[in-house]
């Protein structure tokens, strides 16, 4: 199915939209967030990606494997358990997670 991402609302909010989103708040490169690096300021925006996809987009765990670089389905799975618990326990985390949902719902184009 060509149906990957369930966009359930009339936002035209793609997963390269959210990608991009998360680029500028964390002033990284399209690149660095694909890429392999597993420094903690490219990894933990990455995973915050893979959590917001799986949440407010509704990809499928292979899916934002594809879209963050050809990573494993178990790793996106990880990142928003992790993202998950993180926002939950981490006041920073939160606001970081709640200005980025802001955004993307904010910004028409």
């Amino acid at each position: 199915s060509s149906k990957l991402c369930s966009n359930h609302s009339k936002r035209s909010l793609t997963p390269r939209h959210l990608l991009e989103l998360i680029c500028a708040h964390y002033e990284l490169s399209m690149d660095d967030l694909i890429g392999k690096s597993r420094e903690r300021r490219f990894a933990l925006p990455r995973q915050i990606a893979m959590y917001l996809l799986r949440e407010e987009l509704k990809c499928s765990f292979p899916t934002i494997g594809d879209h963050l670089g050809s990573r494993d389905h178990t790793t996106a799975m990880h990142a928003c358990e992790k993202i998950h618990e993180l926002v939950k326990s981490d006041d920073r985390m939160k606001r970081d997670v709640a200005h980025l949902r802001e955004k993307m719902y904010s910004s028409s184009g």
